[in-house]
């Protein structure tokens, strides 16, 4: 959604984010990098979508990274400490940890992931 006709988006609507699917979880698509290299080396982030009872296995990352809920309700487990997630919701899971996150709504979950430090390759 940019009217400066540079690869630059400013302004990034949900109409106008790419998703792609992946196979890393049920129902699990990834948006693409919406803070590129070109924009910060101290991180990145992408919006996750996972349709109703989509999610992730349990799995761990060698980099931190945390989530910010915009719609649906999921289960995250971390280690092993779960809680029931709403919109609003701010997560952080530290790099190493354990986790799983599991849309039970019966909406698609969308959620803010931010990775510290960045992916260069756009895979979580």
């Amino acid at each position: 959604m940019s009217d400066s006709g540079t690869a630059t988006h400013y302004v990034l609507a949900p109409e106008d984010l790419a998703w792609h699917e992946t196979e890393l979880g049920r129902n699990f698509s990834l948006s693409q990098d919406l803070v590129a290299t070109d924009y910060t080396s101290a991180y990145s982030a992408q919006v996750t979508k996972f349709g109703p009872g989509g999610g992730s296995p349990p799995h761990s990352h060698t980099y931190n990274h945390a989530f910010y809920f915009l719609s649906g309700t999921c289960r995250v487990k971390i280690g092993e400490q779960t809680w029931q997630i709403r919109p609003g919701t701010f997560v952080k899971v530290p790099a190493h940890a354990q986790h799983s996150v599991t849309n039970i709504g019966a909406e698609d979950l969308v959620f803010l992931v931010i990775y510290d430090p960045p992916h260069a390759d756009g895979t979580p």
